[in-house]
């Protein structure tokens, strides 16, 4: 199944998905089911499989797992764009079967402003997931933005609110959702349609993850990218003094201050290089 889940920013979206990916990653029938057929496989002419994960977690951000008497476990690692069938265009992921897929800030992958150039392998892929268990949570501020060709196809979740409880040091120790469960897409459309008013198109939820669920993944995980293309180089830390009232600090103003549009901001869309 497919599952969008959507709300605001800062409303416990990732949080919530997190959530769900360690129920998985502790799923012990899931992850026998997938232990079995990976080595039925392997049993089976498959030579080069040599990995058989303990648990089916994957997703594009990093998630850490703890529960007691089980050791650490860690998500996989997988790029998005990368889901799908093999093509002739790009190298795609190998999934595991049952995998359980996260994906957060799904708009940027699955963008509906980009529909019309959605590739088929990638398409048929998502349509056709159920063939290999798959099941792919994505979380995003606004379903709108996912492609129609996905909407189509999933579930939603709307997070309505979000509650903390504190142990005696002040620290989190549990988290209850709020949330409204949408079926389908024909009832999701209509929901939005009446203005999230038609209490026909939803049941109503609590869900309660007795731990901090926020101890499971970094929410600032993609700091490094900011620091990219920079480490040879120092912060450029430019002060702003006042400008002198003369021709020449005039002058100097307009040669210094950095405001316009740079060269080769804008770019056409080209060929993607994968």
């Amino acid at each position: 199944m497919i599952t969008i889940i959507f709300a605001p920013p800062r409303t416990g979206k990732t949080c919530f998905m997190t959530h769900i990916a360690h129920e998985m990653a502790f799923d012990r029938q899931r992850s026998k089911r997938m232990q079995r057929e990976i080595m039925s496989k392997m049993a089976n002419g498959f030579d080069n499989l040599k990995t058989v994960p303990t648990h089916c977690v994957a997703a594009n951000y990093d998630m850490v797992f703890h529960k007691y008497r089980y050791s650490p476990r860690f998500s996989r690692r997988i790029n998005p764009f990368r889901l799908g069938f093999a093509n002739d265009f790009v190298q795609t992921h190998f999934n595991l079967p049952f995998e359980c897929i996260f994906i957060t800030e799904a708009q940027k992958y699955l963008n509906s402003r980009m529909s019309m150039y959605f590739p088929d392998w990638q398409s048929r892929w998502y349509e056709q997931h159920g063939h290999n268990d798959l099941d792919i949570w994505l979380d995003t501020q606004r379903p709108m933005l996912i492609d129609v060709n996905i909407r189509e196809l999933s579930q939603f979740i709307e997070i309505m609110s979000l509650e903390f409880s504190y142990n005696g040091y002040g620290r989190i120790d549990g988290l209850r959702w709020h949330i409204r469960r949408i079926d389908n897409s024909a009832l999701f459309d209509k929901y939005m349609a009446s203005g999230k008013q038609d209490k026909t198109c939803y049941t109503e939820d609590t869900v309660t993850a007795n731990y901090n669920v926020f101890d499971c993944y970094d929410s600032q995980c993609c700091k490094p990218k900011f620091y990219d293309g920079h480490f040879d180089t120092d912060f450029d830390y430019s002060v702003a003094e006042p400008t002198e009232q003369t021709a020449e600090g005039y002058m100097r103003y307009l040669t210094e201050n950095d405001d316009e549009l740079p060269d080769g901001y804008y770019q056409k869309r080209g060929k993607q290089v994968c």
